[in-house]
């Protein structure tokens, strides 16, 4: 499980770093909000345009410790198909963090660090290979 995300993770930054400055197909369509034992979700189900962060909380139910990177990147449904919301920085160095079995943890993302005007719509925060839905209004 590790490996495979630590794979997703990688490719997943050499996607989004090729994308810069315009929204662009995601590659993976479907992605769970849960997988063995781990479930992720926005801290609100809604969030304004305005909005400076959203908190994206992950819930280690599962008996191992769960690794991700330090990033959560954002993606945006439109006319059902989900397209990476662009950053603004080219590159990132994934750091590994561990989410302590039986616990609750979380990561945030700065909606300043992102290369787009958030609008109305669906999204969804992508942690590896898991996204937490949510709305902007």
């Amino acid at each position: 499980m590790k490996k495979i995300f630590l794979f997703s993770s990688i490719m997943l930054l050499l996607i989004i770093t090729g994308c810069q400055g315009s929204l662009e197909e995601e590659a993976v369509q479907s992605r769970p909000n849960s997988e063995d034992g781990v479930r992720v979700e926005t801290e609100e189900p809604v969030y304004p345009t305005s909005v400076d962060e959203i908190k994206v909380n992950i819930m280690n139910e599962s008996e191992e410790e769960f690794y991700t990177g330090v990033h959560v990147f954002l993606e945006k449904k439109e006319e059902d198909t989900w397209y990476q919301v662009p950053m603004k920085a080219d590159s990132f160095t994934e750091q590994a963090i561990g989410h302590p079995a039986h616990e609750t943890s979380s990561l945030s993302l700065k909606v300043s660090d992102l290369d787009y005007n958030l609008t109305p719509g669906e999204y969804r925060a992508t942690i590896g290979a898991l996204a937490a839905p949510f709305k902007v209004e």
